[in-house]
């Protein structure tokens, strides 16, 4: 009953340079929406500046910027291209309309208003607003809940295997994060930063068809098994490519080993044919390979890697890609950013966190709400579904506090609080 009788009343923006149509306009929708009013459309453009309402009630013919041009500059702006708006107009002209529908109008409404089918319209429009908002929020969500799930996924299977190499095991994950800092200085943004992570944890995905004797051979491996350690870029390609909700995951499991020079495998690509993202991957991969212990030899010393990350450029090496690393590495000067050290387990958390932050739903809250300690902001997601739905109960919440502390306050004049009381401990006792 509270959130009925408290929910806040939607805002219509009325814009039209009439006096008359503006306070005939209020006089048929105050009752049931907040109405504002302007004269021009400088005006309207000025005030969805600070406040955004839920529909705008644009003329069409007025002095100054026209509605066509308004109109143009709201869906122009991403903070006001989601508002619906519906033309006034006395006009019967149909290429106006059709203009103005083009633009982004929703709706026309001819004057001289009725009351009855004017105020229907408006509700219809605000509600299919909703509805669509809702469900882009809805798709939005189970995105981030399918996203989330398969980051899951994907770090479950990388652990599975690089389970698989008694020597190898973390490497997946520092591929990912060494990826992921490459990404990250090259400019790449937050959510490709997150694709090139999962890309590198499934890297090696390929090698769960490799029997386990070949993998973990510390003897030189034959012609014959060195073919089949070829294989997994194409198997790995193959059973990534069936995530099609992740049509870009394959690339790192395909070509990772593939040379700017265009002598790798398995395609023999050459420069910008292979994919950044692969070329990515190579960089990160092999840095891992040299600073790891292998079965047949210890990790290379910094000098020595930096020497082959130098060597290998233009040829093994994307040039610009090998010098990030080369000052990856400058930067670790005591030579702490390799397999189990706690800098290396440190950078992979972070970017593990960071990852799975990026679909976290509380990223949309403010941050002094989550600093409230009274408020668990956790639980009110859960039970609003998202951040815009409990940004709003909020808000609800906060405009009825008002009048139910006058409710209390009043029951307490009336002693009605006291004589309940006394009714309670009568019964108890």
């Amino acid at each position: 009953m509270d959130s009925v009788a408290f929910e806040k009343k939607k805002e219509v923006l009325v814009v039209d340079d009439s006096s008359m149509i503006l306070s005939y306009m209020r006089r048929i929708l105050d009752k049931i929406y907040t109405v504002h009013t302007v004269s021009s459309g400088e005006e309207c453009l000025e005030f969805v500046k600070n406040s955004k309402p839920d529909l705008i009630l644009l003329d069409f013919h007025m002095t100054g910027i026209d509605g066509l041009e308004v109109l143009h500059s709201l869906k122009a702006n991403k903070e006001t291209n989601s508002i619906p708006v519906i033309f006034l107009t006395g006009s019967e002209d149909l290429k106006t309309e059709m203009e103005g529908l083009r633009l982004g109008a929703v709706d026309y409404i001819r004057k001289p208003y009725a009351p009855d089918i004017l105020t229907l319209r408006i509700r219809r429009t605000i509600e299919l607003s909703r509805l669509r908002k809702d469900l882009s929020r809805e798709v939005d969500r189970t995105m981030r809940e399918n996203t989330r799930l398969s980051l899951h996924v994907v770090q479950t299977l990388a652990a599975a295997i690089d389970a698989k190499d008694t020597y190898t095991n973390g490497h997946s994950d520092r591929v990912a994060a060494y990826s992921r800092e490459i990404a990250k200085r090259l400019g790449y943004d937050a959510a490709h930063q997150d694709e090139i992570y999962m890309m590198g944890l499934l890297h090696d995905v390929g090698k769960i068809g490799v029997p386990d004797e070949i993998i973990n051979k510390t003897d030189r491996l034959t012609d014959e098994e060195f073919e089949k350690i070829k294989e997994h870029p194409v198997v790995g390609d193959r059973i990534l490519k069936k995530i099609r909700e992740m049509p870009k995951l394959s690339y790192g499991a395909r070509w990772h080993h593939e040379r700017v020079d265009g002598r790798g495998y398995p395609d023999g690509l050459k420069g910008n044919d292979i994919p950044e993202e692969a070329r990515i991957i190579a960089v990160a991969d092999a840095y891992d390979a040299m600073t790891s212990n292998r079965s047949y030899r210890k990790g290379m010393s910094q000098e020595r890697v930096r020497e082959e990350l130098e060597k290998g450029k233009d040829s093994q090496f994307d040039r610009r890609i090998a010098d990030v690393m080369l000052q990856i590495i400058d930067e670790d000067k005591d030579y702490r950013l390799r397999e189990e050290s706690e800098d290396n387990l440190n950078l992979r958390k972070q970017y593990e966190e960071e990852t799975v932050n990026h679909m976290d739903l509380s990223r949309d809250i403010p941050e002094e709400i989550l600093g409230m300690d009274s408020l668990d902001v956790a639980m009110g997601l859960y039970l609003c579904g998202d951040a815009q739905d409990y940004m709003e109960a909020l808000s609800i919440f906060a405009a009825s506090i008002e009048a139910k502390a006058e409710k209390i306050e009043q029951a307490l004049r009336q002693d009605d609080i006291d004589r309940k009381s006394t009714r309670l401990n009568s019964s108890h006792t």
